[in-house]
């Protein structure tokens, strides 16, 4: 039998845990899954320090992921991005992960965080040989990445993760259209960064991946009245026309 692997995503918002077994050479087979909300990061800004609250759960969601990965025999890689790289305290989260959970975690930068990313986007749809604009909006942060064959021409991480303008801009008791255009100005002018790269270089395919993404589709769908469960969000789609009109709903 093939070696089960367990790649373990520590992110701001949540902890996941995947576990697979390599098949006939270059596709996974899941065998189990676990996420928890932890909500390690939080802040307007910079995500400066872990909470030990938030450590604490954190520490307790990476135990129970790792006797779920030895229940399988897998070998555990676990990876940390946006919250803990930020923390001043990160040294602590890591230490108690691997002392009291029995996980490694590796703090990984954004251009890195970008890399797997279009990586785990190739292993899941058929886009190999088109242009890919991959648009992965996490808690803390947001990753762009132009890519083709393998190959990234160009990677952005920018500080634009749902948890953090949520706190920045609408976590008061009320949200007024003041709040929510002070949102997207921000948004606007950060992506601005990229836009040269973006226009310079092209895409044939826009993809969009995380939790997000795929509850502003789940919502379109919706909206279209089509409820019914799917085995995969891979490769469902949604047109710009529909993501906006949603948007306009939420907002």
């Amino acid at each position: 039998m093939t070696e089960a692997l367990a790649a373990v995503d520590v992110g701001t918002n949540s902890i996941h845990l995947v576990v697979a077994r390599l098949v006939d050479g270059d596709r996974f087979d899941v065998i189990a899954r676990d996420k928890d909300q932890v909500r390690l990061g939080q802040g307007a800004g910079d995500m400066k320090r872990l909470d030990p609250d938030a450590i604490d759960r954190g520490i307790a969601a990476l135990g129970r992921m790792r006797r779920l990965a030895d229940a399988h025999d897998a070998e555990v890689r676990a990876v940390a991005t946006s919250a803990v790289r930020e923390a001043e305290n990160h040294d602590e989260f890591i230490s108690r992960a691997r002392d009291e959970a029995g996980i490694e975690v590796e703090v990984i930068s954004g251009a890195e965080e970008a890399r797997l990313i279009h990586l785990g986007v190739l292993s899941a749809l058929p886009v190999f040989d088109e242009r890919i604009l991959v648009c992965d909006i996490g808690g803390g942060s947001t990753e762009l990445v132009i890519g083709q064959a393998g190959d990234t021409l160009a990677s952005r991480s920018l500080k634009l993760g749902a948890v953090r303008l949520t706190n920045r801009f609408l976590s008061g008791g009320s949200v007024g259209k003041s709040d929510i255009e002070a949102c997207r100005r921000h948004v606007r002018s950060t992506l601005y960064a990229f836009a040269p790269s973006a226009e310079a270089l092209g895409f044939d395919c826009a993809i969009g991946c995380a939790g997000t993404i795929e509850q502003v589709v789940r919502l379109v769908r919706r909206r279209a009245g089509d409820d019914e469960p799917l085995r995969t969000w891979n490769g469902v789609t949604a047109s710009a026309e529909e993501i906006r009109d949603v948007a306009s709903d939420l907002a």
